[in-house]
């Protein structure tokens, strides 16, 4: 693509649309917002499960992946096989040993309570509602993009996807995660479920019927709309960006390995330091166990945080695709997100409902 000559340096070699609409809806928040945003959620739905469930957990956490303990006979027969290679070269004998442990298969499991989180009130008002409102909201005003200068379909296109990147995105994966993991949850526990609404009042078990199936069709209707929306930009920008900045995923992958390790290694030692079998444990030893390994809820938390780093990962495309350099267009990402801009714009009532919908 051409350069502009009209187009400020500071937005050359980007998405020209990116100067045209400026100073509408194109503003990305700081860093630290977006962290605001995933605690915000996170601890929204913790309380919520705790009044109506009587539970901490978020409803992916009553999911567990458990090692199978019947395998097949074939499964469980290995043996260690010695292979010896003589190498004409070097006259001498090289002993290659294969031991092939025995390979177990996995399972999910549902933790066992006396209520179980589902489809209610939380996923109408503060899941679907919202992203459905913001969603139509994006849609309309992509409408008036190609009566904006340098408009072209890719141009467009791309501005679009940025908008739902970076306000869409990182929502929608935190309502995915725990639309599934309620469906997931449901599907298993079904008739439990339905036992213990059998034994409220009939009016209750009415209610809860209504908003069951209201909060499930909407759910539903949510992750279909918005999940079409995301899914061509995954292809045409998220996916190549991962693979052309490919240090970043490494490097985030690296970080959470470490962490496994420490964790692991914490686990390990405090378990033989302290006697944490007693059921009467002081305060100090329960926070040790609370701290303790488990390999599934730390799988859990990487996965809940990854698309956050996919969204940044996306803007990087809106430089890279139009001509910027491989370090500039991480440079200009990060300038992108200073926090003095960001808060101007929120001045004007337009971005205040805005940031307010992005929020929940």
């Amino acid at each position: 693509m051409s350069t502009v000559t009209s187009i400020p340096t500071d937005y050359q070699k980007a998405n020209p649309l990116l100067y045209t609409f400026r100073d509408y809806h194109t503003g990305i928040q700081p860093y630290f917002v977006i962290a605001a945003q995933f605690l915000i959620f996170d601890f929204s739905l913790r309380i919520w499960d705790k009044a109506v469930y009587d539970t901490w957990l978020l409803p992916m956490e009553f999911i567990e992946i458990e090692e199978e303990d019947e395998v097949d006979e074939e499964e469980k027969t290995r043996r260690i096989s010695t292979q010896q290679i003589r190498t004409n070269s070097n006259g001498f004998f090289v002993s290659t040993i294969l031991i092939l442990q025995e390979m177990k298969g996995f399972s999910l499991k549902t933790k066992k309570r006396e209520k179980l989180p589902t489809f209610d009130l939380f996923d109408i008002l503060f899941s679907c509602l919202p992203l459905i409102a913001h969603t139509i909201w994006y849609c309309i005003i992509q409408t008036n993009c190609s009566s904006g200068d340098n408009a072209s379909t890719w141009n467009c296109y791309n501005l679009f996807g940025y908008r739902i990147y970076n306000y869409l995105f990182d929502p929608f994966t935190s309502f995915a995660y725990t639309f599934l993991s309620k469906l997931y949850l449901y599907h298993i526990n079904r008739k439990e479920i339905q036992r213990m609404n059998e034994r409220k009042k009939s009016w209750r078990r009415i209610l809860s019927k209504v908003i069951f199936y209201i909060a499930l069709g909407l759910s539903l209707l949510t992750f279909l709309l918005v999940g079409a929306l995301v899914l061509p930009y995954f292809f045409t920008n998220a996916l190549p960006m991962i693979i052309i900045y490919c240090f970043i995923v490494f490097t985030y992958v690296y970080i959470f390995t470490v962490v496994n390790m420490l964790l692991k290694c914490y686990t390990i030692t405090t378990g033989r330091v302290f006697s944490l079998e007693n059921e009467n444990l002081n305060f100090f030893k329960r926070q040790i166990i609370k701290l303790h390994y488990n390999r599934f809820l730390f799988i859990q938390t990487s996965l809940r945080l990854f698309p956050y780093l996919m969204s940044i990962l996306f803007n990087l495309s809106q430089y890279f695709y139009y001509g910027e350099n491989f370090w500039d267009a991480l440079s200009r990402e990060a300038t992108s997100r200073d926090p003095s801009p960001y808060f101007t714009r929120v001045t004007n009532s337009a971005q205040i409902v805005h940031t307010i919908l992005s929020t929940i």
